[in-house]
Parts: C-alpha cells; structure tokens; sequence
C-alpha cells in the first residue's frame, strides 16, 4: 500500500451546494405527507459527495474509497427551492481509514452534521470479492 500523508492531509475540505428540487424531496422519495422538504436520503447524498470530493483525484490510479460508516444528524427542515450547502473537513488518516467531518446549513443556519469513514480499496481487488461472493452463492 502506498502512504495516504502523501497526497491528503487532515483539514482538508471541500464545500459543494444544491439548489434543492423535486428529486430531493420527500414527496419524491415517497414519503407524501413531508411534501416538498429535503428526504433524508438526498440530504445524506450530498455530504457524502462532499467527502468523496476532497479524496477522488488525490489517489494513486487503480485506487478509490467506499464508506465504512456514517453518522449524522437532520435538526431542521430545508425546503424545496432553497440552497444546501454542504462542508465536509477530513479530519482523520489512520491506515486507509479516512474520517470525516461535515456540517451542513441551508438559507437559514445550520440544518445537520455528520461524521463519515471511508476507507481507501484498491478497486480490481473489490470487484474480485464482489464476484468471489457472488460466485459463491451460485455454487
């Protein structure tokens, strides 16, 4: 394995925003009787999209990042038609553990946080295990 502290280093952090429309909403994901606020799946998404972010194009070819675990909170509602702005800081390397912290706020303040793991695959070997898996259920 390669040396992560080459090529990323704690504090980094990367902001992305969506104007949030039909397709994240509640109503989408049906869940009808929360109409046209932000359904926790979307909501989730993007602060994992932030943290992927920071990482993507830092890593040796052949190599990429899957979540381990995540936690967050959703303290207040962000409708459709507002802006969601999501900060995600790596705060953690140990190993090809990445962890993450995120903070994200709408129009109005701040609507949620969250802490994220990802580790870092080499992407050849995790399609073999996913095959190896599979292959042995068949047999």
């Amino acid at each position: 394995m390669f040396d992560l502290r080459s090529s990323l280093l704690p504090g980094m952090n990367n902001t992305v925003q969506k104007l949030v429309d039909e397709s994240d909403t509640a109503t989408h994901y049906g869940r009808g009787s929360l109409g046209t606020l932000i359904a926790t799946p979307a909501f989730v998404s993007l602060m994992i999209d932030a943290s992927i972010a920071i990482v993507e194009n830092r890593l040796p070819e052949g190599f990429t990042t899957v979540g381990t675990s995540f936690e967050f909170t959703h303290d207040a509602p962000t409708c459709m038609g507002m802006t969601l702005r999501v900060k995600s800081t790596l705060i953690e390397i140990n190993g090809e553990n990445l962890v993450f912290d995120i903070v994200a706020s709408d129009d109005y303040g701040e609507v949620g946080r969250g802490r994220h793991q990802r580790a870092v695959v080499n992407r050849k070997r995790l399609f073999e295990k996913a095959d190896q898996r599979i292959n042995n259920r068949l047999s």
